[in-house]
């Protein structure tokens, strides 16, 4: 052991000989001092490392914290562009529903002033029409009497343009009296119903100046109420020769042939009325009439539609136009129309007694009944002497309840 000793030592000793030998004391001393410069800067090396290391994990986490504020704002502001984005989009929908509910609300107001201004308008009228409609009553049955056929349309004989003034009184002093004063004459006996001191009054008129066109038509309005009608379309015909642009002449000289029958004269003369004047529903409807006798209904209805268009609550026009799309058999059609005449004109019963005319063809037992009810409680002779012979009411004749009207 101490001789292997002794030789690692001696094997020393001999290279530390060989490497003072083989090397410079200068080179030695440079060798020394790089190998204490290198193990004097190690220590600081590591130093610089650590605050390096420091430095970069404060930068680190100083961006984390740059991050998460970012992150926060980002976040409250994203929350505020999404709020403000969803009150504006709920912003026209929200006006909308309010404009709607708005507009749905005025025109539910609307819709009630305007039925209750309907409502008062077919009051005013059928008040005003009720003392006209007790007389047409009265003039319908003494018709129904002389013209029992006439079942069907009621036709409108509107009256000329007669205007009315106070009788001329002159005492004895006759000779005086102009033509002008004895067609005054004629007038005021015409609406005290003495027709016939009116057509001497006219007559008078006439012979001093026989270019009176008015004269000459409502000298025919006489005549035809007292069913003279040759004359009366003498009269009318005298009335168009000195004013051939005479509509109520030409109306009322038509009235007179639809009266004899002769529809399609009566139909000329209609058209020659219209051709003076357009808008004269009368002798619309008066052409309508000539059509339905005539059994071309749709033509009737056609000329009761321009009555209608001219003159809405024009009552003859919407029962006549019920009777023609009956016959046609359009009988919801024909219901309509004679409910808008019932909104006008309640108190007419012919109205009443069409429509259960409709309902009966229609099988509809119960609503012709209560509809041939009311029509007999307006006027419960004319309609009961109709209802014993009416076709139309042949389905509900053996039931009980039209029994018990009737009889």
């Amino acid at each position: 052991m101490e001789i292997a000793t002794q030789v690692r030592i001696t094997k020393a000793m001999r290279l530390s000989s060989i490497f003072r030998k083989s090397i410079s004391p200068i080179a030695l001393l440079t060798i020394l001092v790089c190998a204490s410069s290198v193990s004097a800067s190690e220590p600081r090396v590591a130093l610089l490392v650590q605050q390096e290391f420091s430095q970069q994990q404060l930068k680190e986490e100083i961006r984390d914290r740059v991050q998460e504020e970012v992150d926060i704002a980002f976040g409250r502001t994203a929350v505020l562009l999404n709020g403000l984005v969803i009150a504006l989009t709920l912003f026209p929908t929200a006006a909308g529903v309010g404009v709607w509910f708005l507009l749905s609300k005025l025109s539910k107001q609307t819709t009630i002033a305007r039925q209750e201004i309907e409502s008062l308008h077919y009051d005013t009228i059928s008040q005003l029409k009720l003392l006209i409609s007790d007389a047409e009553t009265i003039l319908g049955e003494i018709q129904h009497q002389s013209h029992p056929a006439e079942a069907e349309t009621d036709l409108l004989f509107p009256d000329a343009q007669i205007q009315e003034f106070a009788p001329v009184n002159y005492g004895n002093y006759q000779k005086l009296l102009t033509a002008a004063d004895y067609a005054k004459q004629g007038d005021a006996c015409f609406f005290e119903n003495r027709y016939q001191d009116a057509i001497a009054a006219y007559d008078q008129a006439l012979k001093i100046q026989p270019d009176l066109a008015d004269t000459w038509n409502n000298r025919g309005v006489v005549l035809t109420r007292m069913q003279r009608y040759p004359e009366a379309i003498a009269s009318y015909e005298q009335a168009t020769t000195i004013r051939p642009n005479y509509p109520d002449a030409w109306n009322n000289r038509g009235v007179v042939l639809l009266e004899l029958q002769k529809y399609q004269e009566a139909i000329g003369c209609y058209e020659q009325a219209i051709q003076a004047k357009p808008d004269y529903a009368d002798a619309w409807n008066n052409r309508g009439v000539a059509f339905s006798k005539m059994q071309e209904y749709e033509q009737a209805v056609i000329s009761y539609n321009q009555a209608l268009q001219i003159k809405n609550d024009y009552t003859d026009a919407w029962n006549n136009r019920g009777v023609a799309l009956s016959k046609l058999q359009k009988y919801e059609a024909a219901i309509a129309s004679y409910d808008n005449a019932a909104k006008i004109r309640p108190d007419f019963y012919r109205i009443w007694y069409n429509k259960a005319r409709c309902y009966a063809l229609q099988g509809k037992i119960e609503l012709a009944i209560e509809n041939l009810k009311r029509a007999l409680n307006l006027n419960p002779n004319v309609c009961k002497e109709l209802a014993k012979s009416e076709a139309d009411l042949e389905k509900i004749r053996e039931h009980d309840a039209f029994k018990q009207l009737i009889n």
